[in-house]
C-alpha cells in the first residue's frame, strides 16, 4: 500500500471493482405511502411510478471488496424516461468506512453509519436500525415455507453530488442508474409490519405506512451491477441549485450538531 499507487496496484484494484460480488440474506417490507410525500422526495427528472410503493430492507452481506457488513435502506419506486426502478432515498450501514465509501463515492448512495441488527427465530425475523439514540426502523416479518431458488433484479437510481466547502454543491449533480442481478437460493414470503422513526437528520417517519403490500426473506448472491440496457450509468445531469434541497435533505442537519454552543453559553 502506498499514498501513490503504482500502475499495477491500480489495475489490481480496478479488477476487483469490476467484479464485485456479494452474498448474504435480507428481509424486506413493502408498503403503500402518501403519493404527495413520495412526489416531494423525488428530484426531477425522476418521477413517481404511480404505485405509491416504498420498500425498506435490512441486509447482511459478505463481499469480495469491502468485507462484511449489515445495511438497511428506504427505497422509493420511481421512473426516468419510462424506465421503472427504485430510488435510494436513505441508506444506513454498520461497518467500517470501506463499505460506506465504496457506495457513496462510486454511486452516490446516501450511506450513514448506524447500529443495525437482523435477528431470526424459525420463520420469524426482526430488523432494526438505530442512529444517534433513535430507533429509525423496525421490520417484523413472519414467513412461510421456502419457495425455492429464483433469479431477479431491477434498476436502482441514485444521485451523485459533492458538497462545497462553504455550503451548497460543488457542481451539478448526476442521476445514475445501475441494473442489478440477484440470484436467490432461498425465498420465503409472508406477512410483515414496519415502524419508521425520525429525527432532524433522518426524517423517515415522514412516510406514513398506509398499507403493507408484502414482506419476504431471501438468501441471495449479487454480482457487479451493470449500466442499464448496455448504455451508461449516467442518465441525466441535475443543475446544482435544483438538487441542493434534496441533497441537504439526505445529509445531516449540520446546524443541529452544535456541541460548542452549549459550552459557550455556560461561560461566566
Amino acid at each position: 500500500m502506498s499514498f501513490r499507487q503504482s500502475v499495477e496496484s491500480i489495475a489490481r484494484i480496478n479488477a476487483t471493482l469490476k467484479n464485485k460480488r456479494l452474498s448474504g440474506e435480507r428481509i424486506e417490507v413493502a408498503f403503500r405511502s402518501d403519493p404527495k410525500v413520495i412526489a416531494s422526495a423525488l428530484p426531477a427528472p425522476l418521477e413517481p411510478s404511480g404505485n405509491d410503493r416504498v420498500t425498506v430492507r435490512v441486509t447482511r452481506w459478505v463481499t469480495n471488496y469491502c468485507g462484511a457488513f449489515t445495511m438497511a435502506g428506504l427505497y422509493v419506486d420511481a421512473a426516468h424516461d419510462g424506465l421503472p426502478g427504485e430510488y435510494i432515498l436513505s441508506m444506513f450501514i454498520d461497518s467500517y468506512d470501506a463499505a460506506l465509501l465504496i457506495g457513496r463515492e462510486g454511486f452516490g448512495e446516501p450511506k450513514k453509519m448506524a447500529s443495525i441488527d437482523l435477528f431470526r427465530s424459525g420463520n420469524g425475523f426482526v430488523g432494526t436500525v438505530d442512529r444517534m439514540g433513535t430507533r429509525l426502523m423496525t421490520l417484523n416479518v413472519a414467513t412461510g415455507e421456502d419457495e425455492g431458488p429464483s433469479r431477479g433484479g431491477g434498476v436502482l437510481y441514485s444521485v451523485k453530488a459533492t458538497l462545497a466547502l462553504g455550503g451548497g454543491l460543488q457542481e451539478d449533480a448526476l442521476l445514475l442508474a445501475q441494473e442489478v442481478d440477484v440470484t436467490s437460493s432461498e425465498n420465503r414470503r409472508g406477512a410483515g409490519a414496519v415502524t419508521l422513526g425520525g429525527t432532524a437528520h433522518d426524517p423517515l417517519d415522514e412516510f406514513p405506512v398506509l398499507e403493507v403490500l408484502g414482506a419476504s426473506y431471501a438468501v441471495s448472491e449479487m454480482g457487479e451491477p451493470r449500466p442499464v440496457a448496455g448504455g451508461e450509468h449516467l442518465r441525466a445531469v441535475i443543475p446544482a441549485e435544483e438538487f441542493l434541497p434534496f441533497h441537504y435533505g439526505r445529509l445531516d442537519d449540520w446546524s443541529a450538531h452544535d456541541a460548542l454552543g452549549p459550552l459557550e453559553s455556560g461561560r461566566a
